[in-house]
C-alpha cells in the first residue's frame, strides 16, 4: 500500500490538466516515472548502492515535469474548472512538499542531521550471506546471526557466520581456506589485523555506493585457539556462538574506512 505514494504526482496532474494534449504528454512521462520508482523500490538490496540517489533524482524529474507541464497547460488553455483548480493547488503543494523532502533526505544522508557519520545517515540493510556463500566443498556454516543497531555515527548492521569443516580440515586451517575463498570467489584480500598465540584476525573495508547511497562494507575473518582466552586476543564478535573457532563478520556502516582494498 505504501508504494501507492508513487502515483500521487500522476493523480495530481490528471486533475490539474486542462488541455487534452498536455494531459496526455505529461501524463505518459509521469506514468513512466511512477513505474521506474516502483521497480527501484522493489529491487532494494540489488540497487542498495544507488537506490536513494535514483529515487531522489526521479522525484526531482517528476516535480520538473509537473511544474513545466502546469505552466504549458495554463498557457495553452484559459478554460477553468473546479477539477483543474483543485488539481493545480494539489500539484503546487505536492511539488513544494517533494522539494522539502528531497532537501531533508540529502541532509540526512550527508550526516548533517544524523551525527558525524563519515558517509551519512542512510539506514543500512542486513548484509546478505551471498557476500560469502556459497562456500567451497568441505566448509559449512555452523551458525548465522545478524545484529543491527544505531550509534552516534549512524546505523550499523553486522552479519556473523561461524564456519566449520565437514571434511576433517583442522580448525586451525579453516580460516586460511575461508581467506582463499574470499579472494578467489569474491575478489577480497584481507590484511592481517592481529596475530598471536590466542588467534588471528584479518580485515578489509571498502566504500561503495553513489552519492546518497555511500556506505562502508567491512569484512573480518577471526580465528582463535580453543580454550580460555587471556589478554588481548583477536577481535571477536559479540554475537559469535559459544565454542566457535572461525567466524566471518560482514558489516555495513557509515563510520568511514580506516583501511581500503
Amino acid at each position: 500500500m505504501g508504494r501507492l505514494i508513487f502515483a500521487i504526482p500522476l493523480v495530481c496532474w490528471l486533475l490539474a490538466a486542462r488541455s487534452p494534449r498536455h494531459r496526455l504528454q505529461a501524463g505518459l512521462a509521469l506514468a513512466v516515472i511512477t513505474v521506474v520508482e516502483l521497480v527501484v523500490s522493489l529491487l532494494g538490496w540489488r540497487l542498495r548502492h544507488y537506490q536513494y540517489s535514483v529515487e531522489v533524482l526521479l522525484i526531482l524529474v517528476g516535480v520538473g515535469v509537473l511544474i513545466l507541464g502546469l505552466i504549458a497547460d495554463r498557457q495553452a488553455s484559459d478554460t477553468t474548472s473546479k477539477r483543474s483548480s483543485i488539481g493545480g493547488v494539489l500539484t503546487v503543494l505536492y511539488s513544494a512538499a517533494s522539494l522539502f523532502g528531497v532537501v531533508y533526505v540529502m541532509m540526512l544522508c550527508s550526516g548533517t542531521l544524523d551525527g558525524p557519520g563519515g558517509n551519512g545517515g542512510k539506514p543500512v540493510p542486513a548484509p546478505a550471506a551471498d557476500q560469502l556463500l556459497p562456500l567451497p566443498s568441505g566448509l559449512v556454516v555452523l551458525a548465522d546471526s545478524t545484529r543491527c543497531s544505531s550509534t552516534n555515527s549512524g546505523p550499523y548492521c553486522m552479519r556473523t557466520l561461524s564456519i566449520g569443516s565437514s571434511d576433517g580440515t583442522p580448525d586451525s586451517d579453516v580460516a586460511d581456506r575461508v581467506l582463499r575463498h574470499l579472494h578467489d570467489a569474491h575478489g577480497l584480500t584481507l590484511d592481517v589485523d592481529y596475530s598471536g598465540t590466542e588467534g588471528r584476525n584479518w580485515a578489509t573495508c571498502q566504500t561503495a555506493g553513489w552519492w546518497l547511497d555511500r556506505e562502508n562494507e567491512n569484512v573480518w575473518v577471526a580465528s582463535r585457539s580453543p580454550g580460555p582466552q587471556h589478554g588481548s586476543g583477536p577481535s571477536w564478535p559479540e554475537n559469535a556462538p559459544a565454542g566457535a573457532t572461525t567466524v566471518v563478520s560482514i558489516a555495513l556502516d557509515h563510520n568511514g574506512c580506516l583501511r581500503t582494498t
